[in-house]
């Protein structure tokens, strides 16, 4: 997912800078190369792309380029031709245009490299020119100490793409020993920050839940800013709806220097971006979850502050697939991004989950918010158009039907922010199809026509006035069909609605 941004001036001062990759104490450096190297543009022209991109659009024709927005921008790109040629029949190939010795020097550069001045600063993550680098196969990164005795989980994360992936293929991905995946639901453009569905998300993630595969998501930003953040946020919970009761593992919020998001903007905005749109989508029922790689979450974020908030997705492909030295702590590591995978053509991003309980996140796939048994499929729900909030005053179970009687799918913890679709008697119908008792909620609502409210739950209890039809109340609990308001009265539960 990482994003590549190659232009013509990086290109020209590697190139220039060559024999010092040659030296005794450049090759020597090679082994604390970082993770991922964004390069950003200093000529203000150059190429942006993602490493998705650069492997998908190779083998493609111009006419399928031609019927993605983001894509067919590219075309117009003049450095676009140094990386690929295009055939008489429209066909474009990859061109090898860069060594082993250019890709090293700009991994080993940094913001203070002698010779290039504020002006013409190269912003970078460690390791985005080691594209296809690290290791191949599942299970072949070196484990970080720090996470040997964790249980560990193999995850891939795709996309558009990788196309739309057949049902028989989830099988074999499944059979291969993935156990997670992670999938995009949504990107926002690199040059005007338009939120766009990802095209195939709705085949993928059907697939996937059949395969018996649990699942995440993930949501690409460019945003500039909080409010936008939280536009995505708001965006990413609307492309969700439906398939609430299907993602067990986290919302994660892509956030990568390139395009409109230059790494001066992020050091800016970055922190606040990423708590407005996790925020958003905490309070809409979903675990959420940062990506960023290694100089991003050192440079550019602070990561001590949001990994004491939500769990962390660590991007970085280090050399031969060793061991990241990322000080931080995570619950994921996206260690290269040349995977293979029986199931699914070309190079994929692979992952390890941890089962360390980081930023609250649970390994075992149940919804971290959901607060579930393991293996629950039931996610806490979340905010649709026509939904009512409820908050939870002590932990409350969720069953598949309005009765205790019936099964429990999981939990909710005390003070979490549910979403209702009705109120069935004592049971609130949810948005994810499930129950839950209203016993011990709080929630807003309004009389439904003229009602007398009481001392106690009955009409034993003595009468202490009357509420008008319209009258707005915060009920508290729901016992035996009766309404506590948060002034201490009761009043019929049968004449109030939700609000």
């Amino acid at each position: 997912m990482k994003l590549r941004t190659r232009t013509a001036g990086i290109l020209l001062a590697a190139v220039a800078c060559i024999s010092m990759a040659v030296s005794p104490v450049f090759m020597a450096s090679d082994s604390v190369m970082a993770s991922e190297v964004d390069t950003q543009d200093v000529t203000g022209e150059g190429l942006v792309m993602t490493d998705e991109m650069y492997e998908q659009i190779d083998g493609k024709y111009i006419e399928d380029l031609q019927g993605d927005p983001e894509l067919a921008a590219l075309l117009d790109d003049p450095v676009f031709l140094r990386y690929f040629n295009i055939g008489d029949d429209g066909l474009i190939t990859k061109k090898q245009v860069e060594t082993d010795e250019i890709d090293r020097f700009i991994a080993e550069m940094d913001a203070d490299a002698e010779g290039i001045g504020d002006d013409r600063m190269v912003e970078m993550n460690s390791d985005m020119s080691c594209m296809g680098c690290g290791v191949s196969g599942l299970g072949k990164a070196q484990i970080p100490g720090k996470y040997n005795s964790h249980n560990r989980y193999h995850c891939i994360d795709i996309s558009y793409w990788q196309g739309k992936v057949s049902a028989a293929n989830w099988k074999k991905i499944k059979d291969a020993g993935v156990t997670h995946a992670i999938l995009r639901v949504g990107y926002s453009g690199l040059s005007n920050g338009k939120n766009n569905p990802d095209s195939v998300f709705d085949n993928n993630i059907r697939g996937a839940y059949n395969a018996g595969i649990k699942i995440g998501v993930y949501y690409y930003s460019t945003a500039v800013s909080s409010s936008e953040a939280l536009k995505e946020a708001k965006y990413t919970v609307g492309l969700l709806r439906k398939y609430k009761s299907m993602i067990t593992l986290p919302v994660a919020y892509d956030y990568e220097t390139g395009g409109r998001l230059s790494a001066r903007v992020m050091k800016k905005v970055g922190n606040a971006s990423c708590k407005a749109y996790c925020d958003y989508i905490k309070s809409a029922g979903y675990t959420p979850m940062v990506y960023a790689n290694y100089t991003t979450l050192t440079n550019y974020l602070d990561y001590r502050m949001l990994q004491s908030k939500y769990p962390i997705w660590l991007a970085n492909y280090t050399t031969s697939g060793k061991a990241t030295t990322y000080p931080g702590s995570y619950c994921m590591w996206q260690y290269s991004s040349s995977g293979k995978v029986n199931g699914l053509s070309g190079s994929i991003d692979i992952n390890y989950i941890f089962n360390n309980g980081q930023g609250g996140f649970k390994a075992g796939g149940t919804n971290a918010s959901a607060g579930g048994s393991s293996g629950s499929e039931a996610a806490v729900p979340g905010e649709t158009a026509k939904s009512y909030k409820i908050l939870t005053r002590c932990k409350m179970n969720i069953r598949t039907g309005p009765s205790t009687s019936k099964k429990k799918v999981g939990t909710v913890p005390k003070g979490t922010a549910v979403y209702a679709t009705k109120i069935t008697g004592s049971w609130a119908k949810l948005t994810n199809g499930y129950y839950m008792s209203l016993s011990n909620c709080k929630f807003k609502a309004k009389t439904s026509s003229s009602v007398n409210y009481r001392t106690g739950p009955g009409t034993k209890y003595k009468k202490k006035g009357t509420y008008k039809k319209g009258k707005t109340i915060t009920v508290i609990k729901i016992k035996k069909g009766w309404a506590k308001m948060d002034n201490g009265r009761w009043l019929s539960a049968k004449y109030i609605r939700i609000q």
